[in-house]
């Protein structure tokens, strides 16, 4: 049986980049991408929850966590893409599933996108889409200014909006129509871990999230060849905007997985949709319910 502690390393890019990672199990490779501005660490529960028989390796997106930041950071996803196909490559992989959570899945969509061979197969949790208007509006005003101050009113808008973001979707409009979750669901102990990774981004916390809000259209879906399920979790903050794909024609090996709002149904439904597109026995665990 592989070892199911998750460890951690470092990739060197041809670049001499490095790239740090999480990794767990043994078999079939399977890359996790992150949400921003994140990192690995919050993959560790999904990673645990996946089926035997699978590699699951998370890296830090270049810039967050303890990875170097892109050479020549984009206003789009183009790096991340380039980045990922180097960071398997790294790895000595020529084919690999991805995972990917809201900025992770839109780097996984458009990494299948530029290189469908190199894609088994895609599980996308936290996908959305956005009109041109929503997009516009919401990157107005989504992202403040962090640049340290005498008086730290950085640090209080940085928690400001760590708080709000468990709360409302998007964080800024703070009423009943945006809520998505009660206050005080999410730990304080979580809250504050987040926090932590969004400083740690620093300056640039907003670069990789912001590219993805700009690709959170389901056109883009519409060049993805690879077997792909897209997880459709009821407790997502996004959960108004994805259920929007139920009106999208989109490909026939795109299909939905619908879960419950609880954790546990999610990570049942990303376990069963792994088994599914790994071709991996069935899972001695039942698949996630409503």
């Amino acid at each position: 049986m592989a070892d199911s502690t998750v460890k951690r390393a470092y990739a060197e890019l041809a670049d001499g980049r490095q790239t740090h990672y999480r990794y767990r199990g043994g078999g079939l490779p399977l890359i996790l991408m992150h949400a921003s501005p994140l990192s690995s660490a919050w993959m560790e529960q999904t990673m645990t929850a996946l089926p035997e028989g699978v590699f699951a390796v998370a890296p830090d997106t270049p810039g967050y966590g303890a990875s170097d930041p892109l050479p020549e950071p984009g206003e789009d996803l183009s790096g991340y893409v380039t980045w990922l196909k180097q960071f398997i490559a790294a790895l000595g992989f020529d084919r690999v599933g991805v995972y990917g959570s809201s900025t992770g899945a839109q780097i996984a969509i458009e990494f299948t996108r530029a290189w469908p061979e190199s894609a088994l197969f895609l599980v996308l949790d936290n996908a959305a889409h956005f009109t041109d208007a929503e997009r516009e509006y919401i990157l107005a005003r989504y992202f403040p200014d962090l640049s340290p101050r005498e008086d730290g009113a950085h640090l209080q808008k940085a928690w400001e909006m760590v708080n709000a973001t468990w709360q409302w979707f998007p964080w800024f409009e703070q009423d009943e129509e945006h809520r998505f979750a009660p206050a005080g669901a999410v730990p304080l102990e979580t809250r504050q871990k987040m926090l932590v990774d969004q400083l740690r981004a620093g300056l640039d916390y907003a670069r990789a999230y912001r590219g993805a809000f700009l690709n959170e259209d389901a056109s883009r879906l519409l060049g993805v060849s690879a077997p792909t399920r897209i997880i459709r979790w009821r407790g997502g903050m996004l959960r108004k905007y994805a259920d929007r794909l139920d009106e999208m024609d989109l490909p026939s090996n795109i299909g939905m997985a619908h879960c419950g709002p609880a954790m546990e149904q999610r990570l049942a439904a990303i376990r069963a949709a792994v088994s599914e597109l790994a071709l991996l026995p069935p899972s001695a665990v039942p698949p996630a319910t409503d």
